[in-house]
C-alpha cells in the first residue's frame, strides 16, 4: 500500500489513462516499464533494467488496488466494494468484460462505467500518495528489491552451501588473516528451505561481518539442529568497535525475506557469536488449478512469504494426472474454467484413492458452499481473495504445524 511519510515527494496528478495503460500491461514487462506512469516515479524509473521497473510499478499498483479494498466487509460487488472488484476481476484475475458482467451480474456498459470509475480513484490514490524519493540510500533499495522477490525455496544441503560461501569470501579472510574453520560433522541429511542463491548471499554476508569484527585469527562455523529447525553458528572473539551495522542489518532483512532468522551476541565479546536459524525439511506443495494467469500470479504472490512450493496448471483436464503424480500437500482449484469444470474436476479428485485425502480449496466466484462441500472441498472462498483469507483456509487443511511461517 503507499503511504504517505516523511522524507516523501508527491506525483503531479496522475490521470486516468496513464493508470488505464498501466493497468493493461500489469503483467506484461516489457511493455510495463515503458508505460507513462511508469516514466514519472522516480523509484521506478531509475532501476537498472526494464524487468526490475515494471516489477516496481506492479508492486506499486497491486498495492494501490489493496488500498481501495474496503476497511468492513462488504458483499462481493456490492457497491461500497465494487471499485476493489472490479479492479482486481479485470486486471489481476484478467477477467474479460462479458465473463465480468457475468460474474457481478451488471450489463457490460455498467462494467465500463465501474472501471473508469475505479481507475479514477486509482489515479486520484496514486496523486495523492508519497512515492518514495530518491534519496532513500541503498537501505530502501534493498526493501523494494525485498518485495519484488519472487523466489521458490527448495531443499538445500547446508554444508554443500556453507562451504561455498566460505570460499566466496576466502580472499577477504586471507587478506585479513582470519582463518574460517568451517567445522566437519555436519549432519549429512540436513537440508534447508531456502532459496539456494540468496542463502549463499546472506551466508557469505553474515561470515564477512564475523571475519572484519573478529579479534582472534579464527572464526569457526558449526551447526546445530533441533526438530524442524537447523542452527548455524559463527563462533570468535570480537571488536565490537569493528561492528558494521548497517551490513549486518541488510543481511537480517534478506535473511526474513526466506523465512531466515539471524542472531548476534557480543556480550562477551570474547565469546562472540553469529547465529542463523533456518526451517529443515521439505516445502509445503501447493498445486493451483486455474486458466487465469493474473490468479496464479496473486496466489504465487501470497504464497511468497513462506516456505511454499507452488505449481500451477491452467487446463483443468490435466489437473488430475498432475495431482495424481505430484501428490501436492493442497490443491487451489477454481470452478469455471474451459474444457471441463472445476465441479468435475473436484469431484474426480474426490473418488480417486491417489488424491482423495488431498485438501482441496475451491476458489471461486461461484458461490456454492454446499456444493463445494459435498463434493470434498475442505474450504471454500469467494473471489476476490485476500491473503489473510487464503493463508487461514491453508492453515485450517494443513494444520498449523505444516502451515510455512
Amino acid at each position: 500500500m503507499l503511504v504517505c511519510g516523511e522524507g516523501a515527494t508527491q506525483l503531479a496528478a496522475v490521470d486516468r489513462d496513464e493508470v488505464h495503460e498501466a493497468l493493461a500491461q500489469l503483467y506484461d514487462d516489457a511493455e510495463l516499464g515503458r508505460t507513462a506512469l511508469a516514466s514519472r516515479i522516480s523509484e521506478v524509473r531509475d532501476r537498472a533494467t526494464l524487468r526490475e521497473a515494471s516489477q516496481r510499478l506492479r508492486a506499486l499498483l497491486q498495492g494501490a488496488i489493496e488500498a481501495l479494498r474496503p476497511a468492513r466487509r462488504y458483499a462481493f460487488g456490492s457497491l461500497e466494494s465494487r471499485s476493489y472488484d472490479v479492479l482486481s476481476l479485470r486486471y489481476v484475475e484478467n477477467r474479460g468484460l462479458p465473463r465480468m458482467a457475468e460474474e457481478l451480474s451488471l450489463s457490460q456498459r455498467q462494467i465500463h462505467r465501474d472501471l473508469a470509475l475505479a481507475e479514477r480513484k486509482l489515479a486520484a490514490l496514486l496523486s495523492s500518495s508519497a512515492v518514495r524519493n530518491e534519496s532513500r540510500g541503498l537501505r530502501g533499495q534493498l526493501e523494494d528489491e525485498l518485495l519484488a522477490l519472487r523466489s521458490q525455496p527448495t531443499q538445500v544441503p547446508l554444508e554443500e552451501a556453507t562451504r561455498s560461501a566460505a570460499d566466496l569470501i576466502a580472499p577477504l579472510a586471507d587478506r585479513l588473516g582470519v582463518r574460517l574453520n568451517v567445522r566437519p560433522g555436519f549432519p549429512p541429511t540436513v537440508a534447508v528451505l531456502v532459496e539456494r542463491a540468496l542463502l549463499t548471499q546472506v551466508l557469505a554476508q553474515l561470515l564477512c561481518c564475523a571475519i572484519q569484527m573478529a579479534a582472534s585469527p579464527e572464526v569457526t562455523v558449526t551447526v546445530e539442529t533441533s526438530g524442524s529447525e537447523a542452527a548455524l553458528i559463527a563462533s570468535f572473539s570480537a571488536d565490537p568497535a569493528r561492528f558494521q551495522a548497517e551490513r549486518y542489518a541488510d543481511a537480517q532483512r534478506i535473511a526474513a525475506a526466506q523465512q531466515m532468522r539471524c542472531e548476534l551476541s557480543l556480550d562477551p565479546p570474547e565469546s562472540a557469536r553469529i547465529v542463523l536459524r533456518l526451517n529443515a525439511g521439505r516445502p509445503t506443495s501447493v498445486l493451483v488449478v486455474e486458466d487465469n494467469p493474473g490468479a496464479v500470479e496473486l496466489y504465487r504472490r501470497y504464497l511468497s512469504a513462506g516456505s511454499w512450493q507452488a505449481h500451477s496448471v491452467s487446463d483443468p483436464r490435466k489437473a488430475l494426472e498432475l495431482a495424481s503424480g505430484l501428490r501436492p500437500d493442497v490443491i487451489i482449484l477454481d470452478i469455471m474454467m474451459p474444457s471441463m469444470d472445476g465441479w468435475t474436476v473436484l469431484r474426480e479428485l474426490s473418488s480417486r484413492p491417489e488424491t482423495a485425502a488431498i485438501p482441496v480449496i475451491v476458489c471461486s466466484v461461484v458461490q456454492d458452499v454446499q456444493l463445494s462441500q459435498a463434493l470434498g472441498a475442505r474450504e471454500h472462498l469467494c473471489k476476490p481473495v485476500s491473503q489473510g483469507k487464503l493463508l487461514a483456509a491453508l492453515s485450517r487443511c494443513l494444520g498449523p504445524r505444516r502451515v510455512p511461517q
